[in-house]
C-alpha cells in the first residue's frame, strides 16, 4: 500500500512539475548552474542578433517564453548561445537577462537568469542600426 501511494504521488508530482514544458529537475537546475558558471569564465564576444536569430528564439517552444527580446548571440563550440532581455525585471520580478545555450538539436544545454554581465563577456556595441 505504501509503495503504491509513493508511486501514485510520484506520477502526480511529475505531471504537475512538467506542465510548463521546460520540465527541468533539481539535477537539471544544478547542471545548468555549473555549466553557466563555466560559460561565464570564458571570453565570449557577443554579436547583435540578426532577424533570423530573433525568429529562431521566438519559434523555440521554451526560449520564446523567457525574455522579451534577444539582445546577444554567439556560437560557442557546437552550442548556439543567446541572451534575452526582460522589459520588467528586478525584485519582485525576474532578473534582467536570461541566458540559453542550445545543443545542435536545439535542446537546452544550459539556461540561467542573471542581472550583471560577466566580466569576460563582451556585449555587442550599440549602433544606430539596432
Amino acid at each position: 500500500m505504501v509503495l503504491s501511494l509513493i508511486t501514485w504521488k510520484r506520477k502526480q508530482r511529475s505531471l504537475d512539475v512538467y506542465e510548463d514544458g521546460f520540465g527541468q529537475s533539481l539535477a537539471d537546475d544544478a547542471r545548468f548552474f555549473v555549466r553557466f558558471s563555466a560559460m561565464r569564465r570564458q571570453h565570449i564576444v557577443w554579436r547583435w542578433p540578426a532577424l533570423l536569430d530573433e525568429t529562431r528564439a521566438m519559434e523555440h517552444p521554451i526560449v520564446s517564453r523567457f525574455g522579451d527580446a534577444t539582445v546577444a548571440v554567439a556560437q560557442i563550440d557546437d552550442r548556439y548561445c543567446l541572451v534575452r532581455d526582460r522589459i520588467w525585471h528586478g525584485w519582485p520580478d525576474a532578473p534582467e537577462f536570461v541566458f540559453f545555450a542550445l545543443a545542435a538539436d536545439d535542446t537546452i544545454w544550459s539556461a540561467r537568469d542573471f542581472d550583471h554581465w560577466p566580466r569576460n563577456w563582451k556585449r555587442p556595441h550599440l549602433s544606430t542600426s539596432h
